[in-house]
């Protein structure tokens, strides 16, 4: 069975991460003072440009890089088990898993409405399957350091460990015009309102990392949303997200090995300032109700409030 990778300590991990001043400044955050000074730092980045940013939340330093079809890809041993029935790819299982989902009748009849064909749906189906627990080869990120900040809090398993970095979690960013040798143009864009399918995509373009966003071409009428439509939580969550096709290698070594000027940059925050992290993202109103919205629950809030008010 494959394994997954891991980085052993902060040391190790910094080689793979952007070497510029903020990023080594800020690789390792262990006082208040310095996670207050580095998020009044980016607020401010993200005020005078909204959509030039993405964040990533982890709640382990440790982790790689890798999205949810890898690791199941790799962690179920698939290479050599599709090898046994007959061949089959890392790509070619994911086509198979969203032709499957073409076949449900609500998917079926949610994008008959929205008036997309079948051949139009691969990119929306896994925007569904990712937000469900699906494995796919696309990976979360955010325009929102906050949303991403709640991501690694809640993931966060907060002990003392000897090694280092298991008393960290983490905050990842690229930097959209700085990272453009890395990682291909948004796909809402690209494909001109075609909506490729997954195998085409990389058949066309092969290995070439894209994002997905809705947020920057919401104006354009004339382009139907690839995520938005089908998925709730991207809304409140200012979600996009980023399309790996490869089989084993995470994103920061895909970004090292294009540009290594470009990596991707790494905030490492120490658990022990998870409290201040969540007062912090509290006062944006960040919490679990607004990240995981359910319609029936807001519902009831609002009654509550109205009947509050008659009282």
């Amino acid at each position: 069975m494959a394994k997954l990778e891991y980085y052993a300590t902060l040391a190790d991990k910094q080689s793979s991460f952007s070497g510029n001043t903020d990023a080594v400044r800020y690789f390792r955050i262990d006082e208040a003072y310095q996670f207050k000074d580095w998020h009044q730092q980016i607020d401010q980045l993200i005020k005078a440009n909204p959509l030039g940013n993405f964040f990533r939340g982890a709640g382990e330093a440790r982790f790689k890089l890798y999205n949810s079809a890898q690791r199941f890809w790799m962690q179920n041993n698939l290479t050599q088990l599709e090898a046994i029935s007959q061949p089959l790819s890392y790509l070619q299982m994911i086509q198979n898993m969203v032709d499957s989902a073409k076949q449900q009748d609500l998917f079926k009849r949610v994008f008959d409405y929205h008036g997309l064909t079948p051949d139009q749906t691969d990119f929306p189906i896994l925007s569904i399957l990712q937000h469900y627990g699906a494995p796919t080869p696309l990976m979360d990120w955010t325009y929102n350091l906050d949303v991403a900040l709640f991501f690694a809090v809640e993931q966060a398993l907060h002990f003392e460990r000897e090694n280092d970095i298991e008393n960290y979690m983490s905050v990842y960013r690229i930097v959209k015009n700085d990272q453009s040798a890395f990682i291909k143009s948004n796909l809402q864009v690209v494909s001109g309102n075609v909506f490729p399918s997954i195998t085409y995509l990389c058949s066309v373009s092969p290995g070439t990392v894209y994002y997905i966003s809705d947020f920057e071409v919401k104006d354009l009428r004339q382009i139907k949303p690839l995520t938005t439509f089908y998925n709730l939580n991207i809304l409140p969550q200012e979600g996009l997200f980023i399309f790996n096709p490869h089989e084993r290698d995470p994103l920061e070594q895909l970004a090292e090995q294009k540009d290594p000027d470009s990596r991707i940059i790494c905030y490492n925050i120490n658990k022990d300032l998870a409290e201040m992290v969540k007062l912090t993202i509290n006062k944006s109103g960040i919490n679990q109700l607004f990240i995981y919205p359910e319609l029936k629950s807001y519902a009831g809030t609002i009654l509550k409030d109205y009947l509050r008010g008659l009282v």
